[in-house]
C-alpha cells in the first residue's frame, strides 16, 4: 500500500488519471490499495519526491521472476520454500499470514503483546483515549489480527 502526501484534490486527480484503486483516509491522504496495480508503468514519476522511478520487472509474472533467479543461480530466502509469497515484517497486518507467522515465531508475538501492554499503560497514564476494547496487550493483538469484527 502506498500513500500519496500532498494536496488531496491534486493527488486524487492523479490517482484517477493513472486509473488505480485508491481510498482517502481520515487525514485526506490518498492511499493506493495495490502497489501491483495494472496501471503501474516501467518508468514513473513520484509527485511527492519529484523523483523518477524505474520498475524494470513491472510486467513480469511470478514464473518469470523464479525463472530468472533459478536460471542465474541466484539464492533466495528459504521462507519462499516454506510457502511464503510475501516477506516483510513478522505479523504485518497487511499480510494474510500474520496469525500463522505468530504461530511459527511465538517470541515475536509475545514481544508484540508486551509492546502493546506498554502502549496501553502509557496511554492510560497520559490520559490518551483508546479504542474501548483495548484493555491490554492481548486485546490490542486481537484487533491487530482483525479478530474484533466490530472495529471493521
Amino acid at each position: 500500500m502506498a500513500v500519496f502526501l500532498g494536496k488531496p484534490k491534486q493527488t486524487e486527480k492523479k490517482a484517477i488519471e493513472i486509473g488505480t484503486e485508491y481510498k482517502v483516509n481520515k487525514r485526506g491522504n490518498i492511499i493506493l490499495n495495490d502497489d501491483n496495480d495494472e496501471a503501474r508503468r516501467m518508468v514513473e514519476h513520484c509527485y511527492r519526491t519529484q523523483k523518477t522511478l524505474v520498475n524494470p520487472i513491472v510486467d513480469w509474472e511470478e514464473d518469470d521472476v523464479w525463472e530468472f533467479l533459478n536460471g542465474n543461480g541466484i539464492e533466495h530466502c528459504c521462507l519462499y520454500d516454506q510457502g511464503y509469497r510475501r516477506i516483510g515484517c513478522i505479523g504485518c497486518p497487511m499480510s494474510r499470514r500474520a496469525e500463522k507467522e505468530f504461530e511459527n515465531y511465538p517470541k515475536y508475538k509475545r514481544n508484540y503483546i508486551r509492546a502493546f501492554d506498554r502502549m496501553v499503560e502509557n496511554n492510560r497514564k497520559n490520559g490518551i483515549k483508546m479504542k474501548d476494547n483495548w484493555k491490554d496487550g492481548e486485546s490490542v493483538m486481537r484487533w491487530w489480527l482483525q479478530k474484533d469484527q466490530e472495529d471493521e
